[in-house]
């Protein structure tokens, strides 16, 4: 099975993690995976592989976002996030960006299912909902690209 096989089994589901839904938002989305088999890898791990390997068109809509200013890549930070918090089970990441303050959460709901939820608010609210507008369809498409990182995609025989 092929990587855009595979994303295409990836579900928008309803936004119910705890750390998403623990605050006000103005935004939020979830996506789902389920495995073939138990997942091997951290949240973090999965995460980390899918943010650092963002098409090139994604980083260069970060950078006019404000990303682009960030710390580099270590083991608190990764293509403009901070790591908060990270688990067996769950990583959340954030950052503040001039239009909006962002949180994502990879987690292993079980250990054959994945879910990414991603979280604004918005600073700017009447700017942020216009730029959103247009930003969010292509961090739709990343974000089920991106939680299928470290799947392995061919099946040795």
């Amino acid at each position: 099975m092929g990587r855009n096989q595979l994303a295409q089994q990836v579900r928008q589901v309803e936004v119910t993690d705890p750390i998403a839904t623990a605050e006000r938002y103005d935004y939020a989305d979830a996506f789902e995976l389920r495995l073939s088999e138990p997942d091997p890898h951290a949240p973090e791990a999965w995460v980390r592989a899918g943010l650092t390997g963002t098409p090139q068109w994604v980083d260069r809509v970060a950078g006019l976002l404000g990303l682009s200013s960030a710390p580099a890549e270590s083991a608190d930070h990764v293509d403009g996030f901070r790591v908060v918090e990270s688990g067996p089970d769950v990583v959340r990441l954030t950052t503040s960006l001039p239009l909006m303050h962002v949180v994502l959460v990879g987690r292993r709901v079980d250990p054959d299912r994945r879910l990414f939820t991603s979280v604004l608010r918005y600073r700017r609210p009447v700017l942020a909902r216009l730029v959103w507008a247009v930003v969010g369809i292509g961090h739709r498409r990343a974000a089920r690209q991106l939680v299928t990182s470290m799947v392995r995609t061919v099946r040795a025989e």
